[in-house]
């Protein structure tokens, strides 16, 4: 006589033998494996720098009575952009930008962005070459590319600027996020 032990797991049926039980343990778990390799990667990317300005009489177009200068830019190197992590340089992603004010913001304060150069690494870089608005409700597309890309650098672009302003200081706090698009 022999003796067969059996195991209901339900989805697999009532009567399966401890080998198939067996493989399908191995297979989940070699699934599971694959499943956690897979998604533990991501593309990762970093910004470093920034830009501030003070704005006082200096900036007044002719003197005492006159309105301020509407516009301001910071270097062209304000901000580095690092993409990294990438599968390899087929790995296709975009990047989007937004904005977080402290405290109030002038609706009449425009806040721009552009990519001023391609950076360094393999694959590829495209758009944000002109100035983006930079929303601070919704994410805006800024620049997409493939592949790991070091030292993007960006300016920044401030318009709307008035002795209408009440004087005080304003900040606000750039989040850029990579997306994979692939």
């Amino acid at each position: 006589m022999v003796s067969k032990s059996r195991t209901n797991l339900g989805w697999l049926g009532s009567q399966a033998t401890p080998l198939i039980i067996l493989l399908v343990r191995l297979f989940f778990l070699v699934g599971l494996f694959l499943l956690f390799l897979t998604e533990a990667e991501g593309i990762d990317i970093s910004a470093t720098g920034g830009w501030s300005k003070t704005v006082n009489e200096a900036d007044l177009i002719s003197g005492a009575g006159s309105n301020l200068v509407d516009t301001y830019e910071s270097s062209t190197n304000a901000s580095t952009i690092n993409i990294s992590n990438c599968i390899d340089d087929q790995d296709e992603w975009k990047v989007d930008v937004k904005r977080d004010d402290t405290g109030s913001w002038p609706i009449s304060l425009i806040l721009y962005v552009r990519r001023t150069s391609d950076g360094t690494g393999g694959g590829s870089i495209s758009g944000g070459l002109s100035y983006t608005e930079i929303n601070p409700t919704i994410d805006s597309q800024f620049f997409e590319g493939r592949g790991d890309r070091n030292n993007i650098t960006v300016q920044y672009k401030l318009t709307g600027m008035s002795v209408g302003i009440t004087p005080g200081n304003r900040s606000t706090t750039i989040t850029f996020t990579v997306v994979d698009i692939q």
